[in-house]
């Protein structure tokens, strides 16, 4: 129930489907001033929503600093979590703009900082009925160079609590001790870590995949609506809205 409720809630989330709310009301209310309401709302809501400047400030807010992390140890394992791929109408996987989560583990375990990757993530979808997003990373993290000895692969998870759920009880089934390094999407970053710490692992954070970062910015950030952005503040609102759920529901 919690995910499907999660799925409903994410489309209540988009910025656009409160535009789309109230323009409908325009067209089926028959009192004028309402009508009037609805049509300030909707353009209050596209002006505020389409500004790269508000955006900007409020998700370098949230994601974790940007800055790249440097260690003096190696660990046992890294955990990336999926959320990267996306699937074709013949069931075909692709990478999507969270790649980089890819990237940063080749390079942990390139680099030797990890010694093992522990993949996690199944379908994320309502209906259930996507490839497995972490065989599809299995695969393409052997066409780095990378030994299947060193993967541990989880396709079961539907979310960000299942996945460190799932993780514990893998980890700990194997006697492979912590810490882990976790690898995630900065923005998806500190809802992780709270699952995670409820989960009972001890996690250092290295964020992938930054959607804002301390850019210099034009007169146009400032002023001048830009349409793409709404669909960034779908993701980011997901993620802030989701971390109070989780708190609320236990599972952080």
């Amino acid at each position: 129930m919690f995910f499907i409720l999660s799925k409903i809630l994410l489309f209540l989330l988009n910025p656009f489907s409160w535009i789309l709310i109230c323009l409908v009301g325009i067209f089926i209310t028959p009192k004028a001033i309402l009508k009037k309401r609805l049509l300030i709302t909707a353009l209050v809501i596209f002006i505020l929503f389409t500004n790269y400047w508000l955006y900007s400030t409020c998700a370098r807010a949230w994601q974790p600093k940007v800055q790249h992390p440097t260690y003096n140890k190696t660990y046992s394992a890294g955990i990336v979590l999926c959320g990267m791929t996306v699937t074709d109408a013949k069931e075909g996987s692709f990478f999507g703009g969270n790649a980089d989560r890819f990237l940063q583990t080749c390079r942990l375990y390139h680099t030797g900082i990890v010694k093992k990757i522990f993949i996690s993530g199944g379908d994320g979808s309502l209906m259930q009925d996507k490839p497995k997003e972490a065989d599809f990373l299995r695969k393409e993290f052997a066409a780095q160079g990378i030994p299947d000895s060193v993967l541990i692969v989880e396709h079961f998870s539907r979310n960000t609590f299942e996945s460190a759920v799932m993780a514990k009880h893998y980890l700990d089934s194997l006697h492979i001790a912590g810490p882990y390094v976790l690898i995630t999407s900065a923005e998806h970053m500190p809802r992780s870590l709270l699952a995670f710490g409820k989960a009972g692992m001890e996690v250092i954070a290295h964020p992938a995949d930054y959607k804002v970062v301390n850019s210099n910015m034009g007169f146009a950030d400032y002023i001048f609506p830009n349409i793409g952005v709404m669909a960034q503040w779908k993701s980011f609102l997901k993620e802030v809205v989701g971390t109070w759920i989780y708190k609320l529901t236990g599972k952080a």
